[in-house]
């Protein structure tokens, strides 16, 4: 199968291709075309709040205006080289002085959240490896033995929901979150099927919100929707638990609920 090149992303981006049956149908390129709008929306809100300090600009401003005003007052033909040097040396540190002003921002938005938003694809490719017919988990309806293959895989046992009341766990798996070895297991619950990927990336640098805090809250939950994917996360001992289902299955709420029943499962 050949995926869109790059000159086709940009086409599809600006409404210029109307066939798009490749797209609907191979997962890798509307991943590809997710991430794409995602930085285009985050270039356009940079450039949109890009505001120089007032004072810096007039400043700027005032001095060149000075400037010009003293080598007006220059014959030119009596103007020496080092009068000519002066006027191309100050004219590039004011360039470059309102270059820094709008660098420094947009370099927030381009390079911080690029790689956090890395993580959540990562989030959602493993949730969709994980939904395919063809994936093969390690599966025992003993809970011990579950904890024996994560011991092994990972070194350490994550905490796992209890079954019944309506969570079932399909099986468990070892997948790799950006070059990292992550464990990951499915869950089938009364709304749907999720995947539970528990990683050692904050909730913050995989820049996900926060949720409002509930009533009977004690910790943080954080939220975003990447894809066609929700996902809720939560930081518990050294890890970050995610729970990532379908958008038009699975609310942000359930999957809080989801986790904060996970946690409850697990306190000592």
């Amino acid at each position: 199968m050949n995926h869109l090149t790059e000159e086709q992303f940009e086409e599809v981006m600006q409404g210029k291709v109307t066939d798009l049956k490749h797209l609907r149908e191979c997962k890798d390129c509307q991943r590809r075309l997710d991430e794409k709008q995602a930085l285009a929306n985050r270039l356009r809100t940079a450039f949109n709040s890009v505001k120089p300090d007032v004072s810096l600009e007039e400043s700027i401003r005032d001095s060149i205006a000075e400037k010009r005003r003293q080598t007006e007052l220059v014959v030119s033909g009596s103007r020496s080289w080092k009068n000519r040097l002066n006027d191309k040396i100050w004219t590039t540190i004011a360039a470059a002085a309102v270059l820094l002003v709008v660098a420094f921002p947009l370099s927030f938005y381009l390079w911080a959240p690029s790689s956090a938003i890395a993580g959540q694809a990562e989030l959602v490719r493993i949730h969709e490896h994980n939904m395919s017919p063809h994936t093969e988990f390690f599966s025992d309806a003993e809970p011990e033995k579950l904890a024996a293959y994560f011991k092994d895989k990972l070194g350490f046992t994550p905490a796992m929901p209890c079954t019944g009341k309506g969570l079932a766990i399909r099986g468990c798996c070892i997948a790799h979150f950006k070059s990292q070895i992550a464990g990951s297991y499915v869950v089938s619950t009364p709304g749907g099927v999720i995947s539970v990927i528990v990683v050692p990336d904050t909730p913050k640098e995989m820049a996900l919100d926060r949720l409002p805090a509930g009533r009977d809250d004690d910790r943080v939950f954080w939220k975003s929707s990447y894809a066609h994917c929700n996902m809720v996360a939560v930081r518990f001992g050294d890890y970050t638990y995610s729970a990532v289902g379908n958008i038009s299955q699975i609310s942000h709420d359930y999957l809080r609920d989801l986790l904060g029943r996970l946690l409850s499962d697990n306190q000592d």
